[in-house]
């Protein structure tokens, strides 16, 4: 029987990764939840769930009307806030979740927690807890509590360091890193084993995002921290830390954390399925790591998604120049063809076609079943006649036809580079 596993809050970058990772697993059913409208909506194949913020009083009673309501085997936490706040409530919530304990969580949650418990280590960066000479600075501060590069900047001399500190309490000081930045994916199991720490480069970093990740050869120093800190805090599941290079290339660490990085689908193409694993771990599966042994970089690019303003029940779609363009299968339309087959949806192919139609889907291997019916037209005839506009949509690349569709019926027409917006995922 599937597990239903509950992604919250589902819209961020990390809890789309957690879903692609998990989502075609046959042990693994997944329930999106969020707080708020977001990419949720356009991203999950099931219903998304709304829930309150976690700072509501009835947060963890809807959590619960939601658990008992879809089964909710496991909870991922995306959020570190989040993730300590369920940790804290486990008692109290109908069902696991995926992440450490209270205290592991809370010591990552504040960075103040973090460096006090590794200070004695070589890797613990320098914390300055007073004003320091001139000749040490730049410096760093960054917030007790916070995530990605939201808050930080670098200080310059003692008056603008005086003045952070009078004015934000919440900030710590530390030396600055002026090195290469890396990012450390880990996983330990239920018996507190570390079974896996991959270190990837940061190369290009935006909003405090890693645009551009290779991987690290030299794997040595990085291992030894991993197991310095799996040894240290009492971890379990998918955790990660980043380490950045002072000015003697000395690794030096800014972060640890519990939850699932932006860009863990980084070892996930070398074979290293992180969340997965995670919820194997959870089952108490016992599970083997084993890494393909080809390099692997990763680019980020920004992908937009769309939330249109209708409901659809039934396409019809051209064929020449629209799911075949230039003698080969239009991907995203096929695509867009099987998802309305899973959806139920029925996808109508009408075409004014001159060869033989049978022969031509025959030659891309496309059967004629994808489609609930074929409408071969002759030239002259109007698309228009043959459309049910009972919540239809129409797609066709020839803005001639798409502009009688569209006068005729009053529906929603679409070229063929726009229907990747239709797509879920």
């Amino acid at each position: 029987m599937k597990k239903n596993v509950l992604i919250y809050p589902s819209g961020a970058g990390n809890a789309i990764e957690i879903y692609y990772s998990i989502k075609d697993s046959i042990h693994i059913n997944v329930i999106p939840a969020s707080g708020k409208v977001d990419l949720s909506e356009l991203v999950y194949e099931n219903e998304v769930e709304y829930i309150p913020y976690i700072q509501s009083a009835n947060f963890i009673d809807e959590l619960n009307e939601l658990i008992e309501r879809k089964k909710i085997d496991y909870i991922f936490p995306t959020h570190d806030t989040v993730a300590l706040h369920l940790v804290e409530n486990s008692k109290t919530i109908n069902s696991h979740i995926i992440s450490s304990n209270y205290k592991t969580n809370y010591i990552c949650r504040y960075k103040e927690e973090t460096y006090n418990v590794f200070k004695d280590t070589d890797f613990c960066p320098k914390v300055y807890t007073e004003i320091v000479s001139e000749d040490q600075y730049p410096i760093f501060a960054k917030p007790n509590v916070g995530e990605g590069s939201k808050g930080v900047q670098l200080v310059k001399n003692s008056s603008q360091h005086s003045a952070l500190k009078n004015t934000h309490k919440d900030l710590l000081f530390v030396e600055y890193l002026p090195g290469k930045e890396y990012t450390i994916d880990c996983f330990t199991n239920r018996n507190g084993e570390l079974q896996f720490a991959g270190p990837r480069e940061r190369v290009e970093i935006m909003m405090g995002v890693s645009f551009r990740s290779k991987q690290v050869k030299d794997t040595k120093r990085f291992l030894q921290i991993a197991n310095q800190i799996n040894n240290q805090l009492e971890l379990r599941g998918l955790w990660f830390f980043q380490l950045k290079e002072d000015v003697n290339n000395e690794l030096k660490l800014l972060e640890v954390s519990t939850r699932t990085p932006g860009t863990i689908g980084f070892f996930r193409h070398l074979g290293v399925n992180l969340p997965l694993l995670s919820v194997f771990d959870a089952m108490e599966l016992d599970v083997n790591i084993e890494m393909s042994d080809f390099d692997i970089e990763l680019f980020r690019a920004t992908r937009n998604k769309y939330n249109y303003s209708f409901s659809y029940k039934r396409v019809y779609l051209d064929f020449d120049d629209t799911l075949i363009i230039n003698n080969k299968v239009n991907l995203d339309v096929i695509s867009f063809v099987y998802q309305c087959n899973n959806l139920g949806k029925p996808v109508h192919l009408i075409t004014k076609h001159d060869s033989d139609l049978s022969e031509t889907l025959k030659k891309y291997n496309i059967q004629e079943s994808l489609f609930d019916s074929i409408i071969l037209l002759k030239h002259e005839e109007k698309k228009s006649d043959f459309i049910n506009p009972d919540q239809a949509i129409f797609i066709d690349n020839w803005f001639k036809e798409r502009e009688e569709v569209k006068n005729s019926l009053n529906i929603p027409v679409f070229d063929v580079d726009t229907v990747n917006s239709l797509i879920i995922q």
